[in-house]
């Protein structure tokens, strides 16, 4: 029996400190969960910001984009744009390529848009190579937009096409102020 009470004593003391390096490593695994999912929120608030602010881009380009004179008039563009909380930097709309039209480029018939492009107002089937009055010109929007509070820059680019007048598409195209480089 003296045996069986002296295992027992000595025994008192382990079951304490097994006790103890169980909570020590239950505080450790606690601790570590809490810093993941810190971290994670955190991933998921940045992306978040720069989906705000790569929205905040697309927007501005399609107020651009909405009115024509700041493409066939690249010099009104405006510089700025307040989107929501954000202030997008535009950079002045550039030329990316200037393609004069010719007869075989229109539909035919012509509809109302290719009418506006002949000079003589008809399809010539025996002159498709002529060159009308018109240009399918490129543009390049870029847009700039930086989060003041995490620092985050979205930078969007993006083209744009329209017809206009050929002689000032080709004066575009000339500029070297005008095109991308």
């Amino acid at each position: 029996m003296n045996n069986r009470r002296q295992r027992a004593a000595s025994q008192q003391g382990v079951t304490l400190i097994v006790t103890l390096i169980m909570l020590v490593l239950m505080m450790l695994l606690a601790v570590a969960s809490i810093n993941m999912s810190t971290t994670n929120l955190k991933i998921v608030g940045n992306m978040q910001l720069q989906q705000e602010a790569t929205g905040a881009a697309q927007s501005a380009i399609n107020q651009v984009l909405s009115s024509g004179k700041n493409l066939s008039e690249p010099l009104t563009a405006p510089g700025s744009i307040v989107v929501g909380a954000y202030t997008v930097n535009l950079a002045r709309p550039c030329l990316i390529s200037a393609i004069g039209l010719r007869d075989s480029d229109l539909s035919n018939p012509p509809t109302v848009e290719d009418q506006k492009c002949k000079t003589s107002g008809k399809f010539d089937p025996m002159n498709v190579n002529a060159l009308t009055d018109c240009a399918k010109v490129t543009f390049q929007l870029t847009a700039t937009v930086t989060d003041t509070a995490s620092k985050a820059s979205v930078t969007l680019v993006q083209g744009a096409s329209m017809r206009m007048d050929r002689v000032l598409a080709e004066a575009y195209a000339r500029d070297a102020a005008m095109v991308c480089s």
